[in-house]
């Protein structure tokens, strides 16, 4: 009797193993995707921007760099720009 309980909560653990595997595996391939749809995204927008110009590549390259160097003059001036870009959107949608 005892030897059977064992059994079945043994056999209960392994089923149960089994589909938590299962589960994380499905994630993985929902996040496989995920990530494929983003690279995608980033692809073109690489494609766009070095088609355009390979000054604006230097251009933000010097930019990081600056903002490495003075980020925490530049972090004052991020709600400024947020508020700038809002408002850019927004006239761009009148």
């Amino acid at each position: 009797m005892f030897a059977q309980r064992q059994m079945n909560e043994l056999a209960e653990r392994r089923r149960l193993l089994v589909m938590e595997a299962d589960l994380h595996r499905s994630l993985i391939v929902l996040e496989r995707e995920s990530l494929r749809a983003r690279i995608a995204d980033l692809q073109a927008a690489r494609e766009r921007v070095s088609s355009n110009s390979p000054w604006l590549i230097a251009g933000g390259a010097v930019a990081g760099l600056l903002a490495m160097r003075h980020w925490r003059k530049l972090a004052g001036w991020i709600p400024a720009a947020l508020t700038a870009l809002r408002w850019v959107q927004s006239m761009k949608s009148k």
